[in-house]
């Protein structure tokens, strides 16, 4: 197909910068998950919905200097990677962006994500190789976080809508989340309908469903106030496997208002007790296969010393101190910290946690052969970085969910340590975020 991309020589040619029609050819994925296109002059455009290889129709919504944004008005040619997205609320909700695109596209794109976030924010050139990738693309999720609001005046919760992030899309139904909360929160809906207390609607309300691995779930509503008692025992009676219930106000830590404290789940043969909201990988069988990537390249553990930083429940601190490694694990938040001493059991004596910020604790932790680092989104602070660089390890396993604080943080300890080797997960089908391992020696 010969279409030419650029403006649409039909546009009226008094119309201003947006809400201007032009043709572009999407030809990749941007971090966000919106397709990338560029005008005749090379600026820029993204167009949510779009894949590589479609040809649309757009307007241009919001005009930049060095970018636009635009929404399809017609699809002119279809990329092979398309698909009809499965969730019947897709084009309305913004919690997935990649629906639409077949699984091995997707793959594909977060792949090119990685790889162009490593060369030119890291200046590193490394091979990528394609993600690993396990179980099924949906219904893989055993934490969904529901945020709640009105429409027109009506209660509803799901999440924010992709053209407007102060609206909310109803959703009844998430094909992300495992079964045992697509079944809780159906039956939570359907009791609210009814008139068994309602649903937690206004500013900042947020509704956290956790399932374990035998089918369990608690709920943790953060905002406004808890409900009545007696409500309280009608819905735990109502909702199948539901044996927690909690409540946060916005900046407090969650309290149990009816039945347990904690959700028992087993986590690669660690019993846990989690208490709600702590965090903890949402793909059991990406999470196995990550640490299996990392067990090879970490081989032998025993009587080694590792260095696990923001360890979170210490499930990996946990399992290598089984396997015999003097492990100390730093971990900022309190339950979570106390989470992994309770899991702990017959380790004791080889696992140390500190309940600290790395950033203030990184100067006082004892030295090792192996680090372990898997910070949040925002990656390392220079502080972490720089000791990182000062100190003795010879080993050193980055685990990031951003390809771009990686590529920073890679460039900054690249005077002292070597990618060996890099490997992407697709840890969240159906979004753009990538999971991505990365494997580093000391010069």
């Amino acid at each position: 197909m010969n279409t030419r991309i650029g403006p649409d020589v039909s546009a009226d040619p008094e119309a201003g910068a947006e809400n201007r029609p032009c043709l572009l050819r999407v030809d990749r994925i941007a971090g966000g998950g919106d397709g990338v296109g560029r005008e005749e002059s090379g600026r820029v455009v993204f167009v949510p919905r779009t894949a590589p290889g479609d040809v649309v129709r757009a307007e241009i919504v919001d005009s930049k200097p060095r970018w636009g944004r635009a929404r399809t008005m017609e699809f002119v040619h279809l990329g092979e990677g398309r698909r009809d997205a499965p969730c019947p609320v897709y084009q309305r909700c913004g919690g997935c962006r990649l629906q639409h695109m077949r699984p091995a596209e997707q793959r594909r794109a977060k792949r090119n994500l990685v790889d162009d976030a490593l060369r030119r924010i890291g200046g590193l050139e490394v091979p990528i190789p394609e993600l690993i990738a396990r179980g099924s693309e949906f219904g893989y999720r055993n934490r969904v976080t529901f945020s709640s609001g009105s429409n027109d005046g009506k209660p509803v919760a799901g999440f924010h809508t992709i053209d407007d992030v102060g609206a909310i899309a109803d959703v009844r139904r998430c094909l992300l989340a495992e079964e045992s909360i697509v079944a809780a929160w159906e039956a939570l809906r359907t009791a609210w309908d009814s008139g068994i207390g309602e649903l937690p609607s206004g500013h900042d309300r947020k509704i956290t469903i956790r399932s374990s691995a035998d089918g369990k779930v608690d709920v943790a509503i953060r905002g406004g106030q808890p409900a009545p008692p007696d409500v309280l025992r009608q819905l735990m009676d109502e909702v199948p496997g539901l044996i927690g219930w909690h409540h946060a106000e916005i900046t407090r830590e969650p309290v149990c208002v009816a039945g347990e404290e904690t959700l028992p789940d087993r986590w690669q043969d660690i019993e846990f007790g989690l208490p709600a909201e702590v965090f903890l990988q949402v793909n059991r069988q990406v999470s196995a296969a990550m640490d299996e990537w990392l067990n090879q390249r970490a081989d032998d553990l025993d009587g080694r010393s590792v260095l696990d930083l923001y360890s979170g429940v210490g499930a990996r601190a946990i399992r290598w101190a089984r396997e015999g490694a003097n492990v100390t694990a730093c971990e900022v938040s309190q339950r979570a910290s106390e989470t992994c001493r309770r899991a702990a059991s017959g380790v004791a004596d080889r696992l140390a946690v500190v309940t600290a910020r790395v950033e203030d604790a990184i100067g006082d932790l004892p030295t090792a052969d192996l680090v372990v680092v898997n910070p949040p989104r925002v990656g390392l602070t220079r502080r972490v970085a720089e000791a990182l660089v000062s100190g003795p390890a010879l080993q050193l396993a980055y685990v990031s969910c951003d390809p771009a604080t990686l590529a920073r943080d890679l460039d900054r300890l690249r005077s002292a340590w070597q990618v060996v080797d890099v490997q992407p997960f697709d840890a969240f089908p159906q979004t753009a975020h990538v999971e991505t391992a990365v494997w580093l020696e000391r010069c």
